[in-house]
């Protein structure tokens, strides 16, 4: 067996021991540990496409293209959102943007079913049940009053 087939296995042992580790330490809780991946956007399947109106006037639709949300055992959370977003301007010419990726952390707390995320700048409310979890967000900005819901699956 070669060395890098060695290390291959060892990664997978711990791979596998420690999602055996997670399945086994889940409760009743449904905050516990774990990765959930995105699975809609607005009641659409991934790819989702949806629509926004920004203050200055443009018209932006935005293409999510896929997505990860990961709580932690201590209460904290990280999401990565990778989209590409075109913006349609009065004068009838686009933008079009090259596809990012962007990262959130911040903090949770649970009661019951409910979840609540808070990052830096505000609290949003999540929603777990069994493997689906339904995160709601409420725009600010040039995104105030709109509203976008997300949709995850526990892997």
């Amino acid at each position: 067996m070669s060395s890098k087939q060695k290390l291959f296995g060892i990664i997978l042992v711990t791979s596998v021991g420690f999602t055996v580790g997670l399945g086994a330490s889940q409760t009743s809780d449904p905050a516990v540990p774990g990765v959930y991946s995105l699975v809609e956007v607005n009641g659409e399947k991934l790819p989702a496409v949806s629509w926004t109106n920004k203050s200055n006037g443009e018209r932006c639709k935005t293409e999510t293209l896929g997505g990860a949300l990961l709580l932690d055992s201590k209460g904290q959370w990280a999401s990565l959102v990778t989209e590409r977003e075109v913006c349609l301007h009065e004068d009838g010419s686009e933008t079009a943007h090259e596809k990012a990726s962007l990262m959130f952390t911040g903090s949770y707390k649970s009661s019951g079913n409910q979840i609540t995320l808070q990052d830096g700048a505000s609290a949003d409310q999540a929603v777990l049940t069994g493997d689906r979890f339904v995160l709601t967000v409420v725009g600010v900005g040039v995104f105030e009053g709109q509203t976008t819901e997300y949709v995850l699956r526990r892997d």
